[in-house]
């Protein structure tokens, strides 16, 4: 019988495994960067624009962060692609705009960038990873700039063999193809790889629509778009490892 060897990394470890053509379940595991692993992220609109709101005495509701939140997504489907900096530059002058807010906004994107850099992992995230490592090859897939996302991960002790990002793939999730480099990068089938992030658009949909598997992410005080009941959920690491788990049974 043939079959594939494939290398995957996590926290300086390495892991080599021969997989069998007849997987079972899932062996392989892509994973969102922010939300997933990472608090925060770019769909939390950035401090540096809510000490703005507070110097104009404009209270940060939430009409005004689902139109942070919903602007930023606008600009992912632009086409032809807009980088990821280009996108926040966009973004912050539309805000300013509507809520009549005044900005230095390069200095802005760079705060805003700092943040990201220097998000934290939730308290679970290096264990399971490290006991997650010995059983299935794993990939970052995030909407994100690579240098900023390689500093967030490096800031908290976590390194991966395989990163794939918009900006790498000129494509933003939910795009098949930033999927389909995970898929080639980890050397498994679709079907036996499961993508795990906190947006049903871009972190369900996107994933099974190249045949992958998927589950999304709401951890506990934290908001995320709707998604149809059906949806596997899970809140943290710990149940992600688990859902892994049950699908070799």
């Amino acid at each position: 019988m043939r079959s594939r060897r494939f290398v995957a990394a996590v926290g300086g470890g390495t892991r080599v495994v021969v997989t069998p053509k007849n997987l079972r379940g899932y062996r392989g595991l892509s994973l969102d960067g922010y939300g997933a692993l990472l608090e925060g992220g770019p769909d939390t609109m950035p401090r540096v624009l809510r000490g703005l709101f507070a110097d104009r005495g404009k209270p940060v509701d939430r009409v005004a962060e689902d139109l942070w939140r919903k602007a930023l997504h606008s600009q992912y489907a632009a086409d032809p692609f807009v980088a990821f900096r280009e996108v926040h530059r966009r973004v912050f002058h539309d805000m300013f705009a509507r809520f009549g807010i005044q900005g230095d906004v390069e200095d802005c994107i760079d705060q805003a960038f700092d943040e990201y850099r220097l998000a934290k992992a939730y308290p679970e995230v290096r264990s399971v990873l490290r006991e997650l490592e010995a059983e299935v090859a794993m990939a970052i897939v995030s909407n994100m700039d690579t240098m900023v996302l390689l500093d967030a991960l490096h800031r908290n002790g976590l390194a991966f063999t395989f990163i794939v990002t918009s900006e790498e793939e000129q494509r933003y999730k939910p795009s098949t193809s930033i999927f389909q480099r995970a898929i080639r990068y980890l050397g498994l089938p679709a079907a036996n790889i499961l993508h795990i992030g906190d947006s049903y658009l871009e972190d369900v949909v996107g994933p099974t629509s190249v045949g992958m598997g998927s589950v999304l992410m709401r951890r506990s005080g934290v908001s995320g778009d709707a998604a149809p009941k059906s949806t596997p959920i899970v809140s943290d690491l710990h149940e992600a490892r688990e859902f892994v788990r049950r699908s070799w049974e």
